[in-house]
């Protein structure tokens, strides 16, 4: 009760001498340690997230929307849960709905937007931010926590391999374009002779190399998201648990 009265007179004191604080650091001050290592966790994945859009729409640029890509930044920004998508003239609630629809074999108009929008409400359904401020830590469901950090990994490997119905990847993330190129060339299991390799445009005429490094920004960006996920967890008394590559096909 002392600590509680400190802080009442200490904001009064801030009050009369004309240093009002701001909402925001009120609530803080009121929230528990275990809370606001919380807090702090999905606001940073909200900040990875702004840059993965970068990130993507740059690499995919004839993935996404640039009439919606403002009010899709506006909305991870505020943390709203009010911009929602139609497929085939259904609007989309759930974010499992997006992620199947982003990783459909199909031809999918503006696959980036059904990704990001999919992870979005992921993170925002996972840690309950429609319910406001949260003073304790264990107002966040552990089990949605659980089954992000989850459903993080299953991302973050399906981006990487998942291809359409015609062999193409359906996200260039970590692909050099000798790399891409090479994929529509060969069979599956089929042994690549070094000379098929030197002919490919992008080697050939010395744009990139064979031994050049592969793009991890997207994968170092997913595993940040996970790790935060998993400070969350460990918050919360909960150990995280790494899935096994039989599990990441299906969405939970």
């Amino acid at each position: 009760m002392n600590g509680i009265k400190i802080l009442f007179f200490s904001i009064l004191v801030l009050f009369f001498s004309g240093c009002i604080p701001k909402q925001e650091d009120v609530k803080d001050a009121f929230q528990s340690n275990s809370a606001t290592i919380i807090k702090n966790d999905y606001k940073k994945i909200q900040k990875y997230l702004i840059t993965f859009k970068e990130k993507l729409d740059k690499r995919n640029p004839n993935s996404y929307s640039k009439d919606l890509s403002p009010r899709i930044y506006r909305l991870i920004n505020e943390l709203e849960n009010d911009f929602l998508l139609k497929f085939k003239k259904s609007t989309l609630s759930n974010y499992k709905d997006y992620l199947q629809i982003a990783f459909s074999k199909d031809n999918i108009h503006s696959r980036n937007d059904y990704l990001v929008l999919g992870l979005y409400y992921l993170m925002h359904d996972s840690y309950n931010i429609s319910d406001g401020h949260k003073i304790m830590a264990f107002a966040y469901d552990k089990d949605r926590l659980d089954k992000l950090h989850k459903n993080l990994q299953i991302l973050k490997w399906k981006i990487k391999v998942d291809k359409d119905a015609y062999g193409n990847y359906l996200f260039l993330t970590w692909q050099n374009n000798w790399q891409i190129e090479l994929s529509k060339k060969i069979e599956d299991n089929e042994i690549i002779p070094y000379k098929k390799i030197s002919e490919l445009k992008f080697i050939k005429e010395n744009k990139e190399s064979i031994l050049g490094p592969s793009n991890f920004s997207f994968e170092v960006l997913l595993t940040q998201m996970i790790t935060n996920v998993e400070n969350s967890l460990t918050a919360l008394g909960e150990e995280p648990k790494e899935l096994t590559i039989k599990a990441m096909f299906l969405f939970l």
